[in-house]
């Protein structure tokens, strides 16, 4: 039987798979934030010419079949086409190797004028690092970065593509290219090792037009997730490497999802889906025992037809589904196991970690908290979205828990956001750590949320009044990745550790549960589990309404920016002006509007500039003269 799965944002449709041998060769569909992309198994970049562009004919495709048959082209490990939304034989094909500290890419699409492949820190066009190629000049590329705006801004620290081979013929572009992994330059993305599945995987765009020069691409866009560190064996697919391993490695499945659900025809509402276990049991493969059922991972599961509307959710283990509300204090106790946003594929946890569901009587039903978000009050739309939940029957080493920081528990409700550019600091003090934990854990993702108007996030752990681990966006973007998850290494976290966890938004609003108001939560999945004896998962929050409620609680301060300079963002940032380091404390350098005493603490900190203003016409080499488009957009 085939079971059907969307995925929200990526809206992958699959089917049930027996071995990858016999999909070796399989060609799959996916729909990738309203973009198709199609992907082939193959131990040969060059086979990609049977299935990429498959409704061009032999002789129009001539310049791509030819390029294919290269010793360059037989060279690169992967390989992906990114199809548009319009139509999904048309697209970019797309091909890539590491080689040391090298990225290689080479990427083939039909235009006359020009083709650009990015690095997107949330997966869309807003913090992105880009290179273009135009037909105009086809000697040379150009490295460029996009801020807040759809601006391409030209890196005026340094070129770091260096062309490969160019081909330009008959209405075909066909670039290649390398760089540094590593570039050192604050106006560049790094390409991070993105193996380890319990991590983000890479995000890439592409846009490509007619024009001379880099103009509005129109349809002519698309992007998508990848490994670029991965096995070349391997799909290049990120939702597809996901249910993979998660097939192999746990003993079933089960879905909590809703039977149908029709959405009301108003801005924001909050939907309470739980199912005791009870009620789930019949899909276990032990006929009904709850023994030893650990969570390893989770999908989304997001109706084609909702999913525009289905803003997140979050997902508890609890005692029953009896008191399933926002009431008492059991709200505060429950245990976290998954949160989703859009832009998220899933969620794979290491080899020794996992999530014991159902072996106490705090978590014998699974709660969703799903926030639908319908501002043009469209009626008619019928929801059977949710989770399926991967299992395995064998004891894991470590027990999951997710600490939660900021304002988890909306204790800021109601609270004004003012105009203009703001700043909002949760500190929490070591004193909570060290009521949690015993000895060392170890954190192995974050994710840091806000909803609209959030515009930079960061979470930063202080030891010894020295900053020594610091998780970020720098350019936020809510459309793409509602909880944001940095790419990086995993880190040890002590008794005594705090925590500072900072929002930045650009517009005015309030705090709150509504699509048009704002969040500031942040995430650490983490292992060992720990918890107070009253049976508090590790949480630090503001508490707003609930003052002793909590094992610990964080302190409050908002401050208005004079000007954008405050954000602090470092990616767009001249290199110049990060080589002055300067001590900087907790209370802000501009003018302060304190809602909570804080106790001012000195941090170690880099002092961070934003870029000058983009020129629209930049010299990138000798003789050579580029047009910098405000309008290389991918969504």
């Amino acid at each position: 039987s085939i079971d059907q799965l969307v995925l929200h944002s990526f809206d992958v449709w699959w089917g049930r798979r027996t071995t990858m041998t016999y999909l070796h060769h399989l060609l799959l569909l996916f729909f990738i934030s309203g973009s198709s992309l199609i992907i082939k198994y193959t131990d040969a970049a060059a086979d990609a010419a049977n299935v990429f562009f498959s409704t061009i004919s032999d002789a129009d495709k001539q310049p791509y079949t030819t390029w294919l048959t290269t010793d360059n082209a037989a060279s690169y490990d992967r390989s992906i086409f990114l199809s548009t939304t319009a139509d999904p034989t048309k697209g970019m094909a797309t091909f890539w190797k590491i080689t040391g500290d090298d990225f290689h890419v080479a990427f083939a699409t039909m235009a006359t004028g020009w083709a650009a492949f990015g690095i997107a820190e949330s997966g869309g066009m807003f913090g992105a690092d880009v290179v273009s190629f135009t037909t105009a000049d086809p000697t040379i590329l150009v490295d460029g970065y996009i801020l807040d705006n759809r601006q391409v801004r030209m890196d005026t620290n340094s070129q770091d593509w260096t062309l490969i081979s160019s081909t330009v013929e008959d209405g075909w572009i066909i670039v290649e290219a390398t760089r540094k992994l590593d570039t050192g330059d604050t106006q560049d993305n790094t390409i991070k090792n993105d193996s380890e599945l319990w991590g983000p995987p890479s995000r890439i765009i592409a846009a490509w037009g007619d024009m001379e020069f880099v103009s509005y691409h129109g349809d002519n866009r698309a992007r998508a997730s990848v490994r670029f560190f991965a096995d070349p064996s391997s799909s290049s697919s990120e939702s597809d490497v996901l249910l993979d391993v998660l097939e192999k490695k746990s003993d079933g499945y089960f879905d909590v999802v809703h039977d149908a659900y029709d959405i009301p025809a108003q801005r924001t509402t909050y939907k309470f889906l739980c199912k005791s276990f009870d009620e789930l049991k019949d899909q276990f493969v032990s006929g009904g025992s709850n023994t030893d059922v650990i969570m390893i991972g989770a999908t989304p599961i997001i109706t084609k037809e909702a999913r525009q509307f289905v803003h997140h959710y979050i997902v508890t283990a609890i005692p029953s589904c009896k008191n399933s509300g926002n009431e008492g204090i059991d709200y505060f106790t429950r245990e976290h196991i998954y949160v989703w946003t859009p832009g998220d594929h899933g969620m794979v946890l290491p080899d020794n970690v996992g999530f014991p569901l159902f072996d106490s009587g705090t978590n014998q039903a699974i709660l969703i908290e799903m926030h639908y978000n319908n501002p043009k009050k469209i009626s008619g739309i019928t929801d059977f979205s949710g989770a399926r939940f991967h299992y395995t029957s064998t004891p894991r080493q470590y027990d999951a828990g997710i600490i939660q920081l900021g304002d988890p528990f909306l204790g800021l409700r109601g609270v004004k956001i003012n105009d203009g550019f703001t700043q909002h600091d949760f500190t929490c003090d070591g004193k909570c750590s060290s009521t949690f934990l015993d000895e060392p854990v170890t954190v192995i993702m974050e994710r840091l949320h806000m909803h609209k108007t959030g515009t930079r996030m960061v979470n930063e752990v202080v030891r010894g009044g020295e900053i020594v681990h610091t998780a970020k966006v720098e350019v936020f973007d809510f459309d793409q990745q509602g909880a944001f998850q940095p790419q990086q290494d995993s880190y040890q976290l002590q008794a005594g550790d705090e925590f500072r966890t900072t929002c930045y938004y650009k517009d005015g609003t309030v705090f709150g549960e509504g699509s048009q108001d704002e969040m500031c939560i942040g995430y650490m999945f983490y292992y060992p589990a720990a918890k107070t004896i009253a049976g508090f998962p590790f949480v630090c929050p503001y508490p707003g309404n609930y003052p002793g409620q909590f094992p610990c609680e964080a302190k409050y301060k908002s401050t208005d920016l004079s000007d954008y300079d405050g954000l602090g963002r470092i990616f767009g940032t001249p290199l110049e002006t990060q080589e002055t380091t300067t001590t900087s404390t907790t209370e802000a350098t501009t003018t302060s509007t304190t809602t909570e005493a804080t106790t001012t603490t000195e941090y170690t900190t880099t002092t961070p500039s934003t870029t000058t203003d983009a020129t629209t016409t930049t010299t990138a080499a000798a003789g050579a003269t580029i047009t910098a488009s405000p309008y290389l957009c991918t969504g």
